[in-house]
């Protein structure tokens, strides 16, 4: 965990402590306790981290070890006030009972982002996770660009029936699981699939909380005209988002209109298409975004969509290094799909 932005915070607003309560697998929560909790939890953070959970936790849930673990009476949210002084920070989001019960016992209550930016720059076990999840994204792309390649005829079958954007998503899927990652899916078509259509997938798991995100698009039988154009399109300006990141300086906005303006340069301008990054993590869509400085050790989505003759996707998972930006993975761009990746 990266404690430098709740020590500022705190020292800044005078406050002795950073609360928060949420439901199972909130992600503020699980980043103080180190481990995605089961169950709701309220957390405190001053200088160390208590974590009071609703029941007891399984012995499959372990937290960091510098973390303390109360018990809960009754309530988690009913406890905080007993763990902290007379002023405290917390997520805007706090819930509403766990802030009555902080105001009646007198607690001064003052909003922050520490926690968005605390969780902005990944460590290495949270990096690890995101490559884990990543490579469960390729796993589950190959396996959706496989039923695809596989199939014949207009529309789409193979011995099991039609080709369905449904097969697809769950072929991606399946592969994810197998991978041992939380799968989910998007494909961005519907019922049968034609030879000449257009499947955008996005494929975003979870590896121990933490997301993946990859995006790619497949026509089985492309004649090489407007959807080659707008794959290439795509894949160009993700690269261009990518390669003018200047890391400590560079906003994650200005990146995407970078990738935006590549769009434009093949002919697709901001009505038929647009570029986005944002940082992914416990969440699939969290800090740096918009004008948040790409800082070293933030994970971002970099993403082209167009949505003109037909739709089109592409995206891929990068960590700002001190160095640059590194793509996570290396799954190929290509508009056919192959039946081996």
């Amino acid at each position: 965990m990266r404690r430098g932005a709740f020590d500022g915070a705190l020292a800044d607003a005078g406050a002795d402590a950073f609360v928060h309560a949420g439901p199972a697998g909130e992600p503020t929560v699980s980043h103080l306790a180190g481990e995605r909790l089961p169950c709701r939890a309220a957390v405190v953070y001053g200088g160390r981290v208590a974590v009071v959970p609703e029941r007891p936790l399984p012995d499959r849930v372990v937290v960091r070890g510098d973390v303390t673990v109360l018990d809960s009476e009754p309530t988690p949210a009913e406890r905080l006030p007993d763990l902290v002084g007379d002023s405290v920070l917390a997520p805007r989001t706090l819930p509403h009972d766990a802030a009555l019960y902080l105001e009646h016992a007198g607690v001064e209550v003052a909003s922050t982002g520490a926690h968005e930016r605390a969780r902005e720059r990944k460590t290495d076990a949270e990096l690890d996770a995101v490559r884990a999840a990543q490579a469960a994204a390729e796993d589950g792309m190959a396996a959706a660009a496989a039923l695809l390649a596989n199939a014949r005829g207009d529309p789409l079958a193979d011995e099991h029936g039609e080709i369905t954007a449904e097969r697809v998503r769950r072929a991606a899927n399946a592969a994810v699981a197998a991978a041992g990652a939380d799968p989910e899916t998007v494909v961005a078509a519907e019922g049968a699939i034609a030879a000449s259509d257009a499947v955008p997938v996005r494929v975003t798991p979870r590896a121990d909380g933490y997301s993946g995100w990859l995006a790619r698009t497949f026509v089985a039988d492309s004649d090489g005209g407007w959807e080659r154009r707008a794959t290439l399109a795509a894949e160009y300006a993700v690269d261009a988002a990518v390669d003018v990141v200047d890391v400590g300086e560079t906003t994650a906005a200005a990146a995407a209109e970078e990738a935006t303006a590549e769009l434009g340069s093949y002919g697709f301008p901001p009505t038929e298409g647009c570029g986005g990054v944002h940082g992914v993590g416990l969440e699939r869509r969290e800090r740096p975004g918009g004008d948040d400085a790409i800082e070293a050790g933030a994970v971002l989505a970099v993403r082209a969509d167009l949505d003109a003759e037909q739709r089109v996707w592409a995206a891929d998972l990068a960590v700002a290094t001190g160095e640059g930006v590194e793509r996570v993975g290396s799954f190929p761009h290509s508009v056919v799909p192959k039946a081996d990746y």
